[in-house]
């Protein structure tokens, strides 16, 4: 599910699932946001949230198969919070220095945050990575 417009007044796109999608919050087995992966430096990161234990087992196992992926610190703003909020089992795929610079930064939604700042091979790393860890705990 793509959303948009969560750094708007209003976050349309997600008032609009949480209508369209009313009761059915308890079908989903696991919401993947990636917001920010893929940054030319540093890690990438897989932010687990209230994960049941067969996605945590997944979680660990893909992390070892996978040393250029860690486990990063929790951050609320995107669009995995939506699904939290419903109670539903998260993770955030992002870069260590999208964590780092998230307050400070000046490059987000700006005329700087264009293709020159992707790592084209951390972006397949995280895709490799998802595939895994959904693989996994299947």
């Amino acid at each position: 599910m793509i959303f948009n417009g969560e750094d708007y007044y209003g976050a349309p796109g997600q008032v609009k699932y949480i209508e369209q999608n009313a009761g059915r919050f308890d079908d989903i087995a696991l919401n993947i946001n990636i917001d920010g992966a893929g940054y030319r430096e540093g890690v990438s990161c897989f932010s687990p949230f209230g994960l049941p234990e067969n996605i945590v087992t997944a979680f660990s196992q893909t992390l070892l198969d996978n040393p250029g992926i860690i486990e990063g610190a929790p951050w609320y703003q995107g669009d995995h919070s939506l699904f939290l909020q419903q109670g539903c089992p998260a993770i955030a795929v992002t870069s260590q220095w999208f964590i780092d610079n998230m307050e400070t930064q000046q490059l987000t939604h700006t005329q700087k945050d264009n293709l020159s700042v992707v790592s084209y091979d951390r972006v397949a790393e995280c895709a490799a990575g998802i595939e895994e860890l959904v693989r996994k705990a299947g």
